[in-house]
């Protein structure tokens, strides 16, 4: 892999300083939460591990991890576009309960159902059952929100 110029000196620099460099492991506490709600964290629990860049968390918060020290704490916010972004009305759709076969007489709204779409593996929360049909939310659940992660570096490797 060659890296350039800027990217040798930042990570030298960052090396030195006990800093995040681009492509470490690092250890992390973190909060998620959206509109004052808590959404996941890892408080009380093993400590997150990660590698910068490899993309296991969303671009602002992965790129806000560089240049960060042990022990420091930031607050990324993140627009749905940034997040999961926004959502997508085809993604909603009513299914007739016929569908849903045995299934259908334990549909209500707010209920997980996983299933397959397009021979592939797809999970949607009922929105409401009426007339025949369940409506479902094949979005992600926090696509259209409003982010906010609280992060902490416990440790640099």
């Amino acid at each position: 892999m060659r890296l350039g110029l800027a990217a040798v000196l930042l990570l030298a620099a960052c090396s030195r300083e006990g800093r995040v460099p681009p492509g470490a492991t690092v250890q992390l506490d973190y909060e998620l939460t959206s509109g004052g709600t808590l959404i996941e964290s890892n408080a009380g629990k093993e400590l997150l591990t990660v590698t910068q860049g490899d993309g296991n968390l969303p671009g602002p918060v992965d790129e806000a991890l560089v240049g960060m020290k042990a022990g420091e704490e930031k607050v990324v916010e993140l627009t749905p576009d940034q997040g999961f972004g926004p959502v997508d009305p085809e993604k909603i759709r009513a299914i007739p309960l016929e569908k849903f076969g045995a299934m259908a007489k334990d549909l209500a709204p707010g209920k997980v159902v996983a299933g397959a779409k397009g021979g592939k593996a797809a999970e949607g929360k009922v929105l409401k059952v009426e007339n025949g049909a369940a409506t479902l939310d094949f979005n992600h659940p926090l696509a259209g929100k409003h982010l906010r992660y609280k992060i902490k570096v416990v440790a640099i490797r």
